[in-house]
């Protein structure tokens, strides 16, 4: 199907998906706000705009300001703002994909996308966005009860258009991580790397979802490490972790690299973690749940760090018991992916919106959920040599556990992370990433 079919077919499903929430909220249609856009405080710069995610879910034009209007049995009405001006350049409106699920109306006044949204012969208008205060001098309903979660819920099972933006933006992605690595490998640094990757990817750093991680040696250490150093050059380990939009759509993929000047040790330790991240994503089934395979994880974890000799004088079994593994991989196998980097809805249980309870093994995973049908996540497996997780174990119960000599020897690498995108079918699991970045 082209990307036409794939858009009108996804309108379908939310048209259906929301009808079916009015009804059972007894609402008669849902009016969406793209937004506005914001300025930093006391100044007059814009922040750096995206539109309201819910928005963004039918609709993947950009912009602040547009409205949409969803009643049951009817096209969407969508109110476009294309302003007459001469200080920023207005995009003129082609025919582009997605505009036959529409009614589409442009207005050049931010009032007039407003006027008269909340009649039409309809009694209870519901609003979900930003545009709280227009919405109530509209007389919209607004923080209606049980609407958000239902909203969210809707969004954990991608439909194929949402699927194939995915592709697209793993697409450009592994571009700008082959890009990425050949800089590095050259004795680029992070900034270099970082320009050889946007310049790859043809983005903007505003156009990125999130802002890339380049990691050369000891910072790999640092899990959302910022910083994008001039004067270190010849790294020995990059960690990078970036991604790319695509109609409104991330990717998310994290690599590790070292060249022969890392430790032996180091790069023995990423071979068999590169083998472990393909095979738990290999082994992901239908209905099983994030916080069971990132227990697996951790069994898998403890058995590199026993083979490795990094742990002395324990099994894995033990060293899983005694929590050996936890400052080594101190953060989550993955999360929900889709419009939000980290979408909606993975700790949610059921459309009402309960959250379900914390796994008492891990109490601070994002998803909780079993992974059904359509569900995009992201499996980034972590073994890191953090010192100041490591530092307590120095003199605890465990310290002669620990082969010191050799996490001093590995500390100066960092760590390494390894992430993957994956979509969940109904009798496999495509990994998405590893058909652009094998």
């Amino acid at each position: 199907m082209n990307l036409r079919s794939l858009f009108n077919e996804h309108a379908k499903i939310l048209q259906f998906n929301t009808a079916e929430i009015l009804n059972e909220l007894k609402l008669d249609a849902l009016v969406i706000g793209a937004g506005e856009p914001q300025i930093y405080f006391e100044d007059d710069q814009d922040v750096p705009y995206r539109s309201n995610h819910h928005f963004r879910h039918w609709c993947p034009i950009e912009g602040p300001h547009h409205v949409l209007k969803i009643v049951p049995g009817q096209k969407p009405l969508l109110r476009l703002y294309k302003p007459a001006d001469f200080w920023y350049d207005v995009k003129p409106l082609h025919q582009e994909f997605w505009m036959d699920a529409f009614q589409i109306e442009i207005c050049d006044k931010v009032e007039d996308l407003w006027k008269n949204i909340g009649v039409g012969g309809l009694g209870r208008i519901a609003y979900q966005g930003p545009d709280r205060e227009r919405a109530t001098k509209q007389n919209l309903l607004v923080d209606v009860e049980g609407l958000l979660p239902r909203l969210n819920w809707n969004r954990v099972s991608k439909t194929a258009y949402e699927q194939e933006c995915l592709v697209d933006a793993t697409r450009i992605a592994a571009k700008g991580h082959i890009a990425a690595e050949r800089a590095f490998r050259q004795g680029g640094s992070e900034l270099d790397i970082h320009f050889a990757y946007l310049q790859a990817t043809r983005s903007r750093e505003i156009d990125l979802p999130y802002e890339n991680i380049i990691a050369l040696n000891e910072k790999s250490a640092f899990l959302h490490y910022a910083e994008k150093r001039d004067d270190i050059h010849n790294g020995r380990v990059l960690l990078i972790d970036a991604g790319a939009n695509a109609r409104g759509y991330a990717s998310d993929i994290s690599r590790t690299y070292a060249t022969e000047d890392a430790p032996e040790e180091f790069r023995a330790l990423l071979e068999d973690m590169t083998r472990m991240q393909k095979d738990i994503c290999a082994s992901i089934r239908l209905h099983v749940r994030m916080n069971d395979l990132h227990f697996n994880t951790h069994e898998r974890i403890a058995e590199l760090l026993v083979n490795h000799k990094i742990l002395l004088g324990v099994d894995a079994q033990k060293a899983m018991s005694d929590g050996l593994t936890l400052p080594f991989f101190p953060h989550g196998l993955g999360h929900m992916l889709g419009i939000f980097v980290h979408d909606v809805a993975g700790r949610q249980i059921n459309r009402e919106g309960t959250i379900g309870e914390n796994d008492p093994r891990f109490p601070k995973l994002r998803t909780l959920r079993p992974l059904e049908i359509g569900t995009i996540v992201t499996i980034e497996p972590g073994l890191y040599f953090i010192k100041m997780l490591l530092e307590p174990y120095r003199k605890g119960e465990f310290s002669k556990l620990f082969n010191w000599t050799l996490i001093e020897r590995l500390m100066p690498c960092g760590g390494i992370r390894i992430e993957d995108n994956v979509v969940i079918l109904k009798d496999q699991v495509r990994n998405v990433t590893r058909e652009f970045l094998p």
